[in-house]
């Protein structure tokens, strides 16, 4: 039994809270069925004010890089020269894109894992006026829980992925595009069609002027990479159904390459030879 907790840090929005806590139970059900993942027993989603938002960012770039450097062979000098890259990038980024970033889910201090909501970035965004969108938006930050769940003990998230061997933008179309394929699953089969906020839900002038500045676009995920991981999950599930595919989560040499996300036969064909070599070694 999972339990399904909404906090309202801002202690101004009772009803979102409500809202967002009958639309986990609402969306739950069909997701376990969807993404032939488990719902973890403790999910947390929490509204926070715009700043309050940006400092979790900012501590959450602190928390990857201090597991990077406990992991990793990292010299003093250049341990210096990325904490201040890194995080100086992090304060940046949320304070150009708070408006633009309806949710986020991260691990959070202790080890537990949230999504963070501002209601005020959902409110640029046009989904509190649409409650379809809002659906969407929970569901798609509840397949993130899933896959946290899944992936205990592999480090996905890193600001050092040169080191750790991981491609950052494939394992961004790789989360993304899963929880995009799964959320328009779910809204589909609820609305008759999917459900996409950027195209349903009518956006503020801030959310607009946000969404114009020069180079936003580099500041997170693209459009294209939702779009792409979506199909590569369509495609590999259309043939062998999530068993195959959720392997990955627990096994970082099986993230798709740029290559596979267009060619799901060309990763599918990689897995089995993976497995088959994997088969001859232990027998």
């Amino acid at each position: 039994m999972t339990s399904f907790t909404v906090h309202d840090d801002t202690r101004r929005h009772d009803e979102l809270r409500e809202r967002i806590s009958e639309t986990l139970h609402r969306v739950a059900p069909d997701m376990e069925t969807t993404t032939g993942l488990s719902i973890p027993s403790d999910v947390s989603f929490r509204l926070l004010t715009p700043k309050a938002w940006r400092h979790a960012q900012v501590q959450h770039a602190q928390r990857i890089l201090a597991r990077d450097i406990a992991d990793l062979d990292l010299g003093p000098g250049p341990i210096g020269v990325v904490r201040i890259a890194m995080l100086e990038t992090a304060r940046v980024t949320s304070a150009l894109t708070w408006p633009l970033k309806l949710a986020t889910s991260m691990e959070v201090e202790g080890g537990a894992y949230e999504t963070l909501m501002a209601p005020k970035a959902l409110r640029h965004a046009g989904v509190l006026a649409h409650e379809p969108s809002l659906l969407q938006v929970v569901a798609h930050e509840l397949v993130h829980h899933l896959q946290f769940a899944a992936a205990v003990g592999t480090v996905w998230k890193t600001l050092l992925p040169h080191l750790r061997g991981i491609d950052p933008r494939s394992v961004t179309t790789l989360r993304e595009g899963h929880a995009a394929w799964a959320d328009r699953h779910i809204t589909g089969r609820l609305f008759g069609a999917p459900v996409d906020h950027y195209r349903d839900a009518s956006k503020s002038w801030r959310y607009r002027l946000h969404n114009g500045l020069p180079g936003i676009g580099r500041l997170g995920p693209s459009r294209e990479a939702y779009d792409r991981g979506a199909r590569f999950f369509a495609d590999v599930t259309a043939a062998t159904g999530t068993d195959t595919i959720n392997r990955v989560w627990k096994d970082t040499t099986l993230q798709p390459t740029a290559g596979e996300f267009t060619d799901a036969d060309a990763w599918l064909g990689r897995v089995t030879d993976v497995e088959r070599k994997r088969g001859r070694d232990h027998a």
